[in-house]
């Protein structure tokens, strides 16, 4: 196997790196993994699958799981598939001390072995799927995956949730004439003083735990057109990398300045794209929102939630996202799931997965009403069901809108609340389900 050829797998929101065979298929956020290797379209073709999990509360509050812990939990949930030829033992991945469960799954008919280390409370795995006939073939392969894997700080937003500034300024080309304009910053930042300079007008935020900074600047500026004029551009300096990006119309001049380190401008400028495609500027009036924009940088969506929302990040993955609201801290509130279901599916055949799904976790439910929707341009459906929650033992309402997306991936937006407080508080999640949007 040493003449096979390697490529470079690279993820900067995440953390690390390897080295895959170059000629094998590389499939993101599929299933549970977050990058798969594959070596041929076939069914069980032998792969390479790489998962990243907090491990934080799951085995109890403060508490911080052990390498053998994790182990025995996965003992016990392959033995409940009837798995064979069970092994253990150490190994490494990179410079981490690591260890590793082989199996043989009968009902599947493939072999499996799992390399694992666990830093921080996060788990990094590389499993190793194959049919038994070819697993040892490709053991080299995992061994090559294993010893060229390295972990560092991951860099950029893999989700954000951001509000929007709005203000105005008046023309002096056409003094009846004020122009308003809207830009929207990560709730996480820190705003510094607004300064005003007759019509010149700087906002500044910072990021210290990232080495990010905005400056917004609007000014008036003589002998503009009256067409609306951008320009992007960028700069080094100092070992900073600065993006700029400056919108005219009229004697109007808008700018945003983003600067972060010069060696992780590829990870943040997609946040810069978004501050720029998010920027408004025109004559009629903008009323500043009342809820937040929620973005997710792996899936490239974003969705308008309630300004009392925050993402549990202890309850979320990479395909699930869970919120709860900070009006009512017991329960999770909101959950968007978007799964890449492997084959082509229809949308009724993705519903009823997920009836089959609810039936199992709200006691005696029951369905109300069925409707036909959207979400973004893809065809969904919105279902009202209530029945009894066991995991807060209460009676609740749930309310799911479902849609498949590029014919594989199965969307889910769901809200679930005790039917005492589900009138009130549904008030302000309506317009959730209609605002999620793509984007490229």
């Amino acid at each position: 196997m040493s003449d096979i050829k390697y490529s470079k797998y690279v993820s900067n929101q995440y953390g690390f790196e390897l080295e895959y065979p170059a000629k094998w298929m590389v499939k993101e956020h599929s299933a549970m993994f977050l990058v798969s290797f594959i070596e041929t379209k076939e069914e069980n073709s032998p792969s390479l699958n790489i998962t990243i999990q907090n491990l934080e509360g799951s085995i109890g509050p403060d508490q911080v799981m052990t390498p053998k812990q994790l182990l025995d939990i996965s003992i016990q949930q392959i033995e409940q598939i009837n798995a064979t030829n069970i092994e253990t033992g150490s190994c490494k991945i990179g410079s981490n001390s690591a260890d590793f469960l082989s199996y043989y799954a009968p009902e599947q008919k493939v072999r499996n072995k799992q390399c694992f280390f666990i830093k921080n409370n996060v788990v990094f795995i590389i499993s190793y799927t194959s049919p038994n006939s070819k697993f040892s073939k490709h053991l080299p392969v995992l061994d090559h995956c294993c010893g060229t894997f390295k972990n560092f700080e991951a860099k950029g937003f893999k989700y954000t949730q951001m509000e929007p500034f709005t203000s105005s300024i008046k023309s002096s080309c056409t003094p009846s004439t004020t122009y308003y304009y809207q830009y929207w910053v990560p709730k996480t930042w820190r705003s510094k003083p607004k300064t005003k300079e007759g019509k010149h007008q700087v906002q500044e935020y910072i990021d210290s735990s990232n080495n990010l900074s905005l400056k917004v600047e609007v000014q008036q500026k003589t002998n503009s057109s009256d067409e609306k004029e951008t320009k992007k551009s960028s700069s080094i300096t100092n070992n900073k990398h600065h993006f700029n990006y400056e919108l005219s119309i009229q004697d109007i001049h808008l700018s945003l300045n983003f600067t972060c380190l010069e060696n992780e401008a590829i990870s943040w400028e997609p946040l810069f794209e978004r501050l720029m495609a998010d920027l408004k500027i025109d004559t009629s009036f903008l009323e500043s929102p009342g809820y937040d924009r929620f973005y997710n940088f792996i899936f490239h969506y974003y969705i308008h939630v309630p300004q009392s929302f925050t993402m549990d990040p202890r309850s979320s993955n990479f395909t699930s996202l869970i919120f709860v609201d900070q009006d009512y801290p017991m329960y999770p509130i909101f959950n968007i799931t978007l799964e890449d279901l492997g084959v082509p599916i229809s949308l009724d055949k993705y519903k009823d997965i997920l009836l089959s799904f609810y039936k199992n976790s709200v006691e005696n439910s029951r369905i109300i009403s069925q409707d036909p929707a959207r979400i973004d341009k893809y065809r969904a459906l919105r279902i009202s069901m209530d029945g009894r929650d066991p995991e807060i033992d209460k009676n609740c309402k749930v309310i799911i809108q479902c849609a498949v997306v590029k014919r594989t991936k199965g969307l889910l937006l769901n809200v679930r609340l005790p039917t005492n407080i589900f009138e009130g508080a549904y008030k302000k999640y309506f317009y959730i389900f209609s605002s999620l949007s793509f984007y490229d």
